[in-house]
């Protein structure tokens, strides 16, 4: 049976229609280089922190036929998440507003989960209705399909240095998913592109967690520093987070392809609903009101966003590590004068920043300690009473530790 390139025509436009920016098709095929890749990278401890990611899933998401042992094709699928809204990471950075954090592009707006689960649906119907044997399977995120290899080989995109895929037309700002068939299409070629000589997303990477091109030491990467990573953060990767509390996009944000990179057509997506509702974050939410959202607030506030898998626990702690960040050493010095946008009064400089005062309370040891921490990073005679205070009644092993550790002199340095 030869591959039908009227049918792969005409699943590409209906692909489009419903949304989709990218969609490219490649074989059903095994992956063989990229398991080889993916099984140096776990051999190589650069998955650190990656429980589920074993040996077994590097083998299966390289192996289509174990989803759907009659696979002929996959069809690879993309969303841009760049709308009108989403303002320079560079630029919020620079308003100096040390009561704000930042927040990784794509997730600012609804959680592009439900979007892309709508749409592979949408695709898997037209697919039944052309021929299809046997039901589609889609797969995105953490479904076990390589998606950036099977994106590479359709051509709808490269790897790039920082390990993202790149697409000519919109950058490395896209979702992807895949949909596996038994339908035979018509394969496009993989793009001729590569990154060139351009080395700026690994020289820009805060922690150097970009070893080399297209190798990402996992566990000091800032993305999963705030979002995957349970407990306390290293300290001496804390600096190096500046004022991210979810996510980061340093190393997409210097790329020169990403400057010139198109706005998507998912507007829910590329909004910032922070800005606009009691809901979402925003670009550079406030961290106050971030720091003193209870559980249940929490959970109103960030449903139906990727900040709601976070949980508050993880953002208080995000929060904490930001605050010291921002404001280090203005405690003992005599520059207070963004005081006024940490929500205080010039004469209360020297009692601390009640937001960290709020979460020495918290209910989790880990929270405690870098709020701990983020007063050690301050200093002043205020932050040391607050610490002091915070140790007389600390039964936490790991929190006592860290509020010891910024009593003793400036932490994380």
């Amino acid at each position: 049976m030869s591959a039908d390139r009227e049918l792969t025509e005409a699943l590409k436009r209906f692909g489009c229609e419903i949304g989709f920016d990218l969609v490219g098709v490649t074989t059903a095929e095994p992956f063989p280089e990229d398991e080889h890749s993916m099984l140096a990278r776990l051999a190589e401890g650069h998955l650190r922190g990656l429980d589920w990611f074993t040996a077994r899933r590097a083998f299966v998401s390289t192996h289509p036929s174990v989803h759907l042992p009659s696979a002929r094709s996959i069809v690879s699928l993309g969303i841009s998440y760049l709308g009108a809204d989403s303002t320079s990471d560079s630029d919020q950075g620079s308003q100096g507003d040390s009561v704000r954090g930042l927040v990784a592009r794509y997730a600012r707006g609804a959680d592009y989960h439900r979007l892309l689960r709508e749409r592979l649906r949408l695709l898997s119907g037209w697919v039944a209705e052309h021929g299809g044997e046997l039901p589609a399977r889609g797969f995105f995120d953490a479904g076990w399909l390589a998606d950036r290899a099977v994106a590479r080989r359709a051509g709808t995109g490269w790897f790039g240095k920082n390990t993202c895929i790149l697409n000519r037309s919109f950058g490395s700002w896209t979702v992807l998913a895949e949909l596996l068939t038994d339908l035979d299409l018509v394969p496009d070629e993989p793009l001729r592109v590569t990154c060139g000589n351009c080395e700026r997303c690994i020289t820009a990477c805060p922690t150097g967690a970009i070893l080399g091109p297209g190798v990402l030491d996992n566990a000091r990467c800032i993305s999963y520093l705030t979002i995957e990573h349970a407990g306390p953060v290293a300290r001496e990767l804390r600096p190096l987070m500046g004022r991210w509390v979810f996510g980061c996009d340093v190393c997409q944000d210097v790329c020169p392809v990403n400057r010139k990179a198109r706005l998507g057509r998912a507007p829910e997506l590329g909004a910032d609903l922070g800005l606009r509702s009691s809901r979402g974050i925003g670009a550079a939410p406030d961290l106050r009101a971030l720091a003193e959202l209870t559980d249940v607030e929490f959970a109103e506030r960030f449903r139906g966003t990727v900040i709601h898998r976070l949980g508050r626990a993880r953002l208080a702690r995000n929060v904490a590590i930001v605050l010291g960040n921002a404001i280090v050493g203005r405690g003992s010095s005599a520059a207070l004068a963004d005081v006024g946008s940490l929500g205080l009064k010039q004469t209360d400089a020297e009692a601390g920043p009640p937001i960290l005062a709020g979460l020495l309370g918290d209910e989790e040891p880990f929270v405690r300690g870098a709020a701990g921490w983020a007063l050690g990073r301050i200093g002043g005679r205020g932050a040391r009473q607050l610490l002091l205070g915070a140790r007389r009644i600390e039964s936490d092993e790991s929190a006592l530790e860290e509020i010891d550790a910024a009593l003793d002199g400036p932490a994380g340095e």
